[in-house]
């Protein structure tokens, strides 16, 4: 495993237009909990793994670059991790921040599942029929009668939801602002999110009231978002590759032994000996 590994170079001098920022949990050794995963945008090549998403960590890092290299960056795509933003503004001038969609989603679909997780002793229907709260109002079916469990006439998908949410006025509000939310991030409407979160009603969850305080934190990237079609769907699969070595290997003592197998199988690096023969 050793032998891949060629002389560690201090300074580097090339990075690509887009990046892209994830991590990942890799040893048990590792002091910051995760791992640092940088992905090339355009090409969607595994760039670098850093054993510690720290943001000293990081900016110690990065200063390997040479400041041509790092000014070079247009475009970095970042879930909602403050130090990433911290970091990018330090390190990258030139280089516009991209909140990935998906975890906007994530973040509004997960308060408003722990709503309903919150009043779900309270009906067993909200355990059986989750999965339609959190479906987009345009994708719930409004024709199509049938038999639901739980229920005894017909309904269709809105119909069930509708009984659900006025069962409790503060899901009620909660989910009414969600489809709101949701309608904008879909079609990426950047002035309806704004006014959505600006003018929310007071009655939502409390864990809708925090995703509504991060996205208005992050809004000025969310549009960054709305404008460009880049986004960290590949380097989550990236990620859920890494998961599958380690779970194979039953875990790894060593980070630098689990980087170079990573690398290898990414077939980023070559053997010295048959690189110089």
């Amino acid at each position: 495993m050793d032998s891949y590994y060629e002389t560690k170079k201090l300074y580097k001098h090339y990075l690509p237009t887009v990046l892209s920022f994830d991590e990942f949990k890799s040893v048990k050794t590792d002091d910051g909990a995760m791992s640092f995963h940088m992905c090339d945008g355009i090409t969607r090549q595994t760039i670098d793994i850093i054993e510690d998403r720290r943001l000293d960590r990081l900016i110690k890092y990065f200063y390997y670059y040479d400041y041509k290299a790092r000014n070079r960056v247009k475009f970095i795509i970042i879930d909602m991790y403050s130090p990433y933003v911290s970091l990018i503004k330090k390190m990258f001038p030139n280089a516009s921040i991209i909140i990935d969609k998906f975890h906007l989603t994530l973040l509004i679909s997960s308060s408003l599942n722990k709503t309903r997780i919150n009043i779900m002793k309270y009906d067993r229907k909200f355990k059986r029929y989750w999965r339609l709260i959190l479906k987009s109002r345009q994708d719930l079916g409004i024709s199509k009668w049938k038999r639901f469990t739980c229920f005894d006439s017909l309904m269709t998908d809105a119909d069930v939801v509708n009984y659900l949410i006025n069962l409790n006025n503060e899901l009620k509000e909660t989910y009414l602002i969600y489809q709101d939310l949701l309608y904008a991030l879909r079609n990426k409407n950047h002035n309806l999110l704004k006014a959505t979160l600006n003018n929310h009603k007071l009655n939502i969850s409390s864990y809708m009231k925090t995703s509504i305080k991060t996205l208005l934190e992050f809004l000025s990237f969310i549009k960054n978002t709305f404008e460009n079609n880049y986004h960290n769907g590949f380097i989550e699969g990236n990620n859920n590759f890494i998961k599958i070595i380690k779970r194979i290997a039953c875990g790894f003592i060593s980070f630098r032994r689990f980087k170079a197998r990573i690398i290898i199988y990414k077939g980023l690096l070559k053997n010295k000996k048959i690189a110089n023969a």
